[in-house]
């Protein structure tokens, strides 16, 4: 009798001991993927912003060609999409988004065309910028105006 006590109390326990391991395990796992996912999001992050701050740099260099100017035009458009509003209003990070807008409309080497074609490409990707798009490729087009 005492035999199987002891037996059904060491069982028990390896049963304890392996449910409890693999709880641990489980928890392990889940932890590492969600901060290797946070890693992750923020290289992203940190690339996609280099990625935008070399293309505003093509930008704003007055002897940039149209064919790199509309290869920076698609690159935002396909490549970088503008951050998201909070709660309705742009945050400061979208700026650099809208700068590139403002560039690219008062650049010497563009035309009614390739604005019109950034106007429209970049809408499509960020439907909630449509009224900051409008506003900062008016703003560059009145910069050129000005100049010429």
């Amino acid at each position: 009798m005492e035999g199987n006590y002891l037996i059904v109390t060491i069982v028990a326990v390896i049963l304890i001991v392996l449910i409890s391991l693999f709880v641990i395990v489980v928890n392990l796992q889940k932890t590492v993927i969600v901060k290797t996912k946070s890693v992750q999001e923020q290289e992203e992050e940190k690339a996609q912003q280099m990625t935008i701050e070399a293309l505003v740099d093509i930008a704003s260099k007055r002897t940039s060609t149209r064919n790199e100017l509309s290869a920076a035009i698609l690159k935002v458009a396909k490549e970088c999409p503008f951050p998201p509003k909070e709660k309705g209003l742009s945050p400061k990070s979208a700026k650099i988004y809208l700068n590139f807008i403002l560039l690219i409309a008062s650049h010497k080497n563009t035309d009614a065309k390739m604005i019109a074609f950034m106007n429209e490409e970049l809408k499509k990707m960020n439907p909630s910028y449509k009224h900051e798009i409008d506003i900062y490729e008016s703003e560059g087009i009145h910069q050129r105006s000005n100049r010429i």
